[in-house]
């Protein structure tokens, strides 16, 4: 690990005045962590995302809490703000009690800021000893040496909430800031919950690192929508941990169209049989951005499905990264597996590589992986102009379609049309940045 690497985890590690219990935890992940350092191009799963070459360019330092008022930039207002919901908020990676809206929890739903249960005594070990696959890479001992504050979330057996929970993280500070939160996600036998998730940041120059684990019990449903709008000067790694026990559900759709370069990561854990996990991802990148979507779905007993979906949209020199890992372990007969990756590439100078990989050890499975990349097409787009609609109009209407399948997956009660408005004004920007050419 560089000196810089080293530093920056003296620097942002929590050390000092947690109980035992928890400073064994964090030593054990700085430990961990310390072997292997940030992950570079030499380890396959970040063969095309160099984060230690990324990490290594600033002198990171913790961000601090924030407490005055959240005016945020045209443009990045909270997505999910006309919605009825319950409301968890945080600032530079830290709760904001202030700005949260908690009242009137009905019976069955417990939400805690893992900062304040922290100070307050309480144990929480599990949430500090989840890791993923070794796709994820180090992040996840990164972040459970580093997280001061986040999300535990639990809902109760037989629960089943109509009104979904915002999980809203905002970022006001650049200058190499750098916050670390970790979220847990509980829901018991039967239960079901949505969560309407935005990470949205302005300032210049930062790091947010956000781990979440979710853990479903025998037939709970979790319904995640998630928004990523972070600065475009920004750094953000999201890394989620699904597990999902007999006949469970979760169901992600996610809009990603910030930051600098970014690296959105999941990794489901099938633990009983009947298991389902969608993953559906639309993102919209231009300039010099870079995205890296990594997905692995562990199918280590029968009958379980899972599905990965991505569309890019990449202007300018972007560059997008699908990977896509789906392992059928021996004697998991009747899985179901799709992955699928398709980039619309609007400039020349954008790049996209995709690598969807099937590794699979039983006979009787359903398993399948595909990958487009490719322009607008010019027939459809000849066709529009030469109905009067202008050009710029006609590019919109055509990648609108193109998107269309990921985002019509989001509930219009939670946020369809919103997200939508999100990608159009991406358009809009784009258009009047250049950004296609």
């Amino acid at each position: 690990m560089s000196d810089r690497a080293l530093a920056y985890l003296k620097e942002v590690a929590v050390a000092k005045g947690e109980p035992a219990w928890l400073d064994k935890r964090r030593k054990a992940a700085r430990a961990s962590f310390a072997d292997t350092g940030f992950p570079h191009r030499r380890i396959e799963a970040w063969r095309y995302t160099d984060l230690a070459r990324l990490m290594d360019k600033t002198d990171w330092k913790p961000a601090q809490p924030e407490t005055g008022a959240i005016l945020p930039p045209e443009g990045r207002s909270n997505p999910f703000g006309g919605i009825e919901s319950w409301k968890l908020i945080f600032v530079n990676g830290f709760f904001r009690a202030d700005l949260s809206d908690l009242a009137a929890l009905p019976e069955g739903l417990e939400i805690t800021s893992l900062g304040q249960a922290l100070a307050a005594g309480t144990k929480f070990e599990s949430i500090f000893d989840a890791t993923g696959p070794e796709a994820i890479g180090s992040l996840a001992d990164l972040n459970a040496a580093c997280a001061r504050d986040g999300a535990v979330i639990r809902v109760k057996a037989g629960v089943k909430l109509e009104k979904p929970l915002e999980l809203i993280h905002y970022t006001t500070k650049g200058d190499g800031c750098a916050s670390h939160l970790r979220h847990i996600v509980e829901l018991g036998q039967d239960a079901s919950l949505s969560v309407l998730e935005a990470q949205i940041g302005w300032g210049g120059h930062y790091l947010a690192d956000r781990f979440m684990h979710v853990n479903l019990q025998a037939r709970s449903n979790l319904t995640h929508v998630r928004v990523e709008d972070e600065d475009t000067q920004a750094l953000h790694l999201t890394t989620l941990l699904a597990e999902i026990e007999t006949d469970a559900n979760y169901k992600a759709t996610t809009l990603a169209l910030g930051g600098r370069a970014g690296r959105m990561q999941s990794a489901i854990r099938f633990k009983g049989e009947g298991g389902n996990a969608v993953s559906d991802t639309a993102y919209l990148l231009r300039a010099d951005q870079h995205l890296d979507t990594t997905m692995v779905a562990d199918h280590a007993v029968p009958a379980c499905n899972s599905a990965a979906q991505a569309k890019g949209v990449l202007a300018g020199r972007a560059t997008g990264v699908f990977q896509s890992k789906v392992v059928v372990a021996p004697g998991a007969q009747k899985s179901d597996a799709r992955q699928m990756s398709n980039a619309l590439l609007l400039s020349r100078d954008a790049a996209m590589n995709a690598k969807p990989e099937l590794e699979i050890y039983a006979d009787d499975v359903q398993c399948a992986h595909g990958s487009t990349i490719g322009e607008l097409d010019g027939d459809a787009l000849f066709y529009l102009r030469s109905r009067g609609i202008e050009e710029p109009i006609a590019r919109q209407l055509l990648i609108s379609a193109f998107l269309a399948e990921v985002l019509e997956n989001v509930p219009e009660e939670l946020g369809r049309e919103s997200l939508r408005a999100r990608a159009e004004n991406w358009f809009e920007t784009d258009a009047e940045k250049g950004g296609s050419a």
